[in-house]
């Protein structure tokens, strides 16, 4: 008879239901609904299975039952369905039954994130971070949807005075300071119980006279900084970059060999000498790092016309300008008769004709004119992929070894791929580029000077040429003193060399 009823809404079966008490016993949505004409709240929302059907009823057609549904969801008694109707909430997030939860402080007693985010929605935080999973929720909740929710999320956070919750809150802050974690630990007075993380956590989020209460000698960071991922050590040289408060002095408290620096290291310290202009501090670096870093710094010295002041160091940095390009390059290559160099030079008279023309030529071009050929693509600025691409696939490998030369192949360690044992020989400088002057020894310098004459010609040849004229320049030294650049990652101090 219920079903009946609950199918068409005939009135006067309706009318029965309602005056007899008529409830079916089955299925959940006619028993629901009979419940709600009967005026039997209690059975309405009695299990989980009731409760989709409850929420429906909420917006029944018939308002007599809409407003029976609303009045039964209200009353419910049984966990598992007040568990039921938290979880329908969080999933829709229906406005209607997110009233309902806040007004009747349903709290589900499982899962923990349907608890968590019932609790926050009704406004009952005790315990509501006693394990890290229900924290986990917590914290995702900043960002929820429901301002109710991310309001409670933000207040339950602040209040928690849990010391081992206080490092976690923190750690996430200091991975970004900008976020919502680190404004809440920040305005709550959080800080770490940890003196290493205490130090990273108040100089990343910028809390420098806190920091320098606690730690003014950067001993703590400096412990924290070599163990910290590198994302918070971006955070902590950007502070530390912005100066302010002492921050930069980060930089001059870390002391250690360049030798031990790492390529980022490197790279900053060289940054930032050029920023100041430290041209005496970036020539020591020039003269003892590998020419991988060293080599760009070339064009930098010649810009600037800086000299040393020591006369052997002048000549030295003399010698290199007139080996690396300048108005002497010309001259460097008429004083040795290597037939490749010859091939190359050859290519000035061939570099008025377009690109096309060129390789053209370059198909059927004996290898000493394909050298000169590849010379003449080098020198234009406007070389195309599939001139590269022409070169690098040639057929005879004088061709491709003229490609490095020449720089029109910038990739060099794809020369080391090369079939031909002289490309591989001649253009694969992976080794020169990586070797430090420095910790050169007289065996490096025999291997250079053993080289073919081939080997000194074009880029890497330039190259050879320099690495040569460090080692041999740091042999006729009975001391060498190695500097102190202020890096990024690391302030640098190179010690004594034997």
């Amino acid at each position: 008879f219920c079903a009946l009823w609950a199918k068409g809404r005939d009135k006067a079966l309706g009318a029965i239901v309602a005056e007899k008490g008529y409830v079916a016993a089955k299925p959940a949505e006619v028993r629901v609904l009979s419940a709600l004409k009967a005026g039997r709240p209690d059975l309405a929302g009695e299990n989980a299975a009731a409760i989709p059907h409850l929420a429906a009823a909420l917006k029944d057609r018939e308002t007599e039952i809409a407003h029976a549904a609303e009045a039964a969801a209200r009353v419910l008694s049984r966990q598992e369905a007040i568990d039921a109707f938290c979880a329908l909430w969080a999933k829709g997030r229906d406005n209607a039954l997110g009233a309902i939860v806040a007004e009747r402080a349903y709290v589900a007693a499982e899962p923990v994130d349907i608890r968590v985010l019932s609790a926050l929605k009704a406004g009952a935080r005790a315990g509501l971070v006693e394990n890290p999973a229900a924290l986990d929720v917590v914290i995702q909740s900043l960002g929820d949807s429901d301002a109710d929710v991310a309001r409670a999320a933000d207040e339950v956070l602040r209040a928690t005075e849990d010391r081992r919750l206080a490092d976690r809150l923190c750690a996430i802050a200091s991975h970004d300071p900008s976020g919502r974690m680190a404004r809440i630990c920040v305005e709550s007075g959080k800080r770490p119980s940890d003196p290493e993380q205490r130090a990273l956590y108040l100089f990343i989020t910028r809390q420098l006279d806190a920091y320098f209460e606690d730690d003014h000698d950067f001993e703590n960071l400096w412990t924290a900084f070599d163990r910290a991922p590198q994302d918070q050590k971006d955070l902590v040289l950007d502070v530390a970059r912005s100066g302010g408060r002492g921050a930069a002095a980060f930089f001059g408290r870390r002391k250690k060999p360049l030798t031990e620096c790492n390529e980022r290291e490197i790279k900053h310290g060289i940054e930032v000498a050029l920023q100041h202009g430290n041209w005496p501090e970036l020539f020591k670096m020039f003269t003892q790092m590998p020419l991988r870093y060293a080599f760009p710094l070339i064009e930098k010295f010649r810009a600037s016309q800086w000299a040393p002041e020591a006369d052997d160091q002048r000549a030295l940095l003399r010698s290199i300008l007139r080996e690396v390009g300048g108005e002497t390059a010309e001259e460097v290559q008429e004083d040795t008769s290597a037939v490749f160099q010859r091939w190359l030079a050859d290519g000035r008279t061939l570099a008025k004709e377009s690109e096309s023309d060129l390789l053209n030529r370059l198909q059927e071009a004996a290898p000493p004119d394909g050298v000169a050929i590849v010379a003449a693509l080098a020198a234009k600025n406007d070389t195309t992929p599939e001139a590269k691409s022409a070169v690098e696939g040639h057929a005879h490998w004088l061709v491709r070894l003229a490609g490095y030369s020449a720089g029109l192949l910038p990739d060099w360690s794809r020369a080391k791929e090369d079939t031909v044992y002289w490309v591989r020989e001649l253009a694969g400088i992976g080794p020169v580029l990586d070797l430090w002057p420095v910790k050169a020894t007289p065996s490096d310098l025999k291997r250079l000077d053993a080289a073919p004459r081939e080997a000194f010609a074009g880029k890497p040849g330039e190259m050879r040429r320099v690495l040569r004229l460090l080692i041999a320049h740091r042999m006729t030294l009975v001391d060498v003193e190695e500097v102190v650049i202020a890096a990024g990652a690391d302030a640098t101090e190179v010690e004594d060399a034997e």
